[in-house]
């Protein structure tokens, strides 16, 4: 018999294939590995059926992301803005990197970027991702324009935004000290080019060129791999700096003790009092836990209920995860109505 949990949720339209992301935002609470490889990556690989092997990587930090609706002086700031990604750095005295999103009917949209001695205000054109979920040959490219400050610096920025869906294929992590990972990825390119001035007289003073590849994981809905590289050049401003940033999922792809989230079907679409997942391999869920886009608990379940009232929670997203009976989890992203 398939097993059935009646949940507050409704499921965040989510084609679980090799092809497809669902969302372009980790999960909240997500803890990446910062590593460092003993040599270079080698991430020109592309189109269908790709692999990467990604090997001696030696960790050496820890970063996690963490979701919030904008403060009234952030919206204030960063107009439209509906969540902020923190990303905290651990180890020492922590430092922190803020992303501005806006997501709505129309995709999803950068409006900010406050990274070290850097802040980047989108208000003019924000950088558009894409309207999600995301298959393999979406190419999202126009402009992004709007104003910076560096060290006390300010001034405005033009230049180009492209988002591609340009890969899909295997991951493989070897690791000497946890099982090895290998598994199904999406691999989605963001690429960046801006040029500053100080308008009226200084136009053209320096660039900002980044890419940044990330690889979601197919079988845990979830970022797997991420990957920046960003040069900052101004002679005017003195500048001539390259910063690469390598992170790992430290829970996906450090156990493979998950579970295909196309396993599981969460219906009716929309929900508004309840909402049914069901099992299509006949796998039994012992454990249900759904958090909000801040990563606070709003439910548990170690039981499977036929029902549960939708009525406490407010509209937005939320994230379920269910752990079977074998200790096998998966997350699914949901949307109450």
């Amino acid at each position: 018999m398939k097993t059935k949990l009646l949940l507050v949720a409704l499921l965040f339209g989510y084609a679980a294939n090799s092809q497809t992301i669902s969302s372009f935002n980790s999960d909240p609470n997500t803890d990446f590995t910062i590593v460092t490889p003993a040599a270079p990556l080698d991430q020109t690989p592309t189109g269908m059926n790709a692999v990467w092997t990604f090997d001696n990587l030696t960790a050496t930090g820890t970063n996690i992301d963490s979701y919030a609706p904008p403060t009234a002086a952030e919206l204030t700031t960063y107009p439209g803005t509906t969540e902020v990604l923190s990303i905290t750095t651990q180890g020492g005295t922590p430092t922190v990197s803020q992303f501005f999103q806006r997501e709505d009917g129309t995709g999803t949209y950068i409006t900010g970027a406050s990274q070290g001695d850097i802040v980047l205000n989108y208000s003019t054109t924000n950088a558009f991702v894409g309207l999600f979920p995301l298959t393999f040959g979406a190419n999202n490219s126009g402009t992004a324009a709007g104003t910076f400050s560096y060290q006390g610096t300010s001034g405005t920025f033009t230049g180009t935004f492209t988002a591609t869906v340009e890969a899909y294929g295997t991951l493989n992590i070897p690791d000497l000290t946890f099982s090895d990972y290998s598994a199904p990825v999406t691999r989605l390119r963001v690429d960046q080019v801006l040029s500053f001035s100080i308008p009226p007289i200084f136009n053209n003073i320096g660039t900002l060129t980044q890419t940044t590849y990330y690889y979601y994981d197919n079988t845990a809905d979830n970022i797997a791999f991420r990957y920046t590289n960003a040069l900052l050049v101004s002679g005017f401003l003195g500048i001539n700096e390259t910063t690469e940033t390598f992170e790992r999922n430290t829970a996906v792809t450090l156990s493979r003790n998950t579970v295909d989230s196309s396993n599981f079907q969460l219906y009716p679409n929309p929900a508004t009092d309840f909402i049914t997942i069901e099992s299509k391999d006949n796998q039994t869920i012992q454990r249900v836990s759904i958090v909000d886009v801040q990563g606070r608990n709003v439910f548990t379940s170690t039981t499977a209920t036929e029902q549960i009232s939708v009525s406490s929670l407010q509209q937005g997203m939320y994230f379920v995860t269910l752990e079977t009976t074998t200790g096998a989890v998966t997350t699914k992203k949901f949307i109450k109505q």
